[in-house]
């Protein structure tokens, strides 16, 4: 028998993202029908987060901890001059909160979650088109993109960054989807 831990979960194209953040953009919906916000807000952070990692996997950007969320969050509101960018993770953020803070009730959330629906197709759209020239940014925002840059890079074929359909060991390469201590149910 296998620990959690020592159980190798298979790594997710960018697309598998962003069908998971529709998954818990619907469990979200779910949750609030059902009079549950703790649950709503932590499905909404879940959406958030999986709606970034399609545009980290497929870009090569690191996704793993909430700092490579936050990270590539600003670096895709530099990128796309939308500073709306930067309210939404903190609405975002505050709904993760509240699953351990229990603050927010469900009138609450319920404009949280249509945001979240806004941005993830949003995101989606992002990934199905290629990065802005640096040159066309002023130099402020160039600053502030190579400083999230600096926060995001890790070792992966060059096809991934670029978003190309990867198999066998390119595949077994990316990280996982889920953490390795969370097992399917």
């Amino acid at each position: 028998m296998t620990s959690p831990a020592s159980e190798k979960l298979r790594p997710s194209p960018p697309a598998r993202y962003e069908e998971l953040a529709q998954e818990h953009l619907d469990k979200a919906e779910l949750a609030l029908v059902n009079d549950d916000a703790l649950q709503a807000s932590e499905e909404i952070w879940n959406a958030f987060a999986s709606a970034i990692k399609a545009i980290c996997q497929q870009r090569g950007w690191n996704h793993r901890y909430h700092n490579h969320i936050r990270a590539a969050a600003s670096y895709l509101a530099e990128e796309r001059s939308r500073p709306d960018f930067h309210i939404a993770f903190g609405a975002f953020e505050s709904l993760h909160i509240n699953n351990y803070e229990h603050q927010r009730i469900v009138a609450e959330v319920i404009p949280i979650l249509n945001l979240a629906r806004d941005f993830c197709r949003e995101m989606a759209q992002i990934r199905q088109t290629p990065p802005p020239d640096w040159s066309s940014f002023s130099p402020r925002q160039q600053q502030g993109m190579a400083h999230r840059l600096r926060e995001l890079p890790r070792s992966l074929p060059e096809a991934a960054a670029f978003g190309a359909e990867l198999t066998g060991a390119d595949l077994d390469a990316l990280p996982p989807v889920k953490p390795p201590h969370i097992r399917e149910v």
